[in-house]
């Protein structure tokens, strides 16, 4: 189960902080409806949005990051919009393809492009879709459509054994005080490229070295 209002809102908090640190404004626009409750794997549909997040905050250099969700028929359309270099026809033709890294995205900031191969790639094991249209210089728009059923009651943890409910300690999601720097060295391009996805959304700076 997953409390979507709360994890969109939690991740619109980390992501607006981390746009305002390059100087980009950052809006979130949930529809109208949005369910508390749905049935969806919590960890895929926060990797899959942490994903497109951060790539649109990382290749943006001005302007605005827009996250816009709504809700029918048990069906979730989220667009993730920016004001980024944007990419042509044939660039945009491959952007899903693992290490495609669009001329101007790449000029931009470093990474091996895998961010956008892990969102499909999760999405379409949800049996969702993931598209993109975009226009070179203006921005791109990634729409992600997912299949979330709607839970009318809260979900209720059970009980183990012993009768009492063990704690589990929160996910951590970013962290507070100065923007730490962070160097990760490693002789894979590919392994380097999981660590930044793992570690940007928390709000470190990062370089990468081989």
């Amino acid at each position: 189960a997953l409390h979507l209002r709360d994890m969109l809102q939690e991740l619109a908090d980390m992501f607006e902080l981390q746009a305002s640190e390059k100087g980009l404004r950052f809006a979130f626009e949930p529809g109208e409806g949005l369910p508390e409750w749905v049935r969806a794997d919590e960890k895929r549909v926060r990797q899959i949005l942490i994903n497109l997040l951060g790539n649109a905050i990382k290749f943006t250099a001005r302007g605005q990051v827009t996250l816009r969700v709504a809700y029918a028929r048990e069906f979730a359309d989220i667009e993730i919009e920016d004001s980024g270099p944007g990419m042509r026809p044939d660039e945009l033709a491959k952007i899903f393809e693992p290490f495609a890294r669009a001329g101007s995205a790449a000029q931009a900031a470093p990474g091996a492009g895998l961010g956008l191969t892990m969102a499909k790639m999760l999405t379409d094991l949800m049996g969702g879709e993931l598209q993109a249209r975009s226009t070179s210089g203006v921005g791109s728009v990634f729409r992600v459509r997912l299949f979330l059923p709607r839970l009318h009651a809260a979900p209720v943890a059970p009980r183990p054994a012993g009768g009492t409910v063990p704690h589990v300690p929160a996910l951590r999601r970013g962290y507070e005080g100065r923007r730490r720097l962070v160097l990760v060295v490693d002789n894979e391009e590919a392994d380097r490229e999981l660590l930044v996805q793992l570690l940007a959304p928390l709000g470190f700076e990062l370089r990468t070295a081989a």
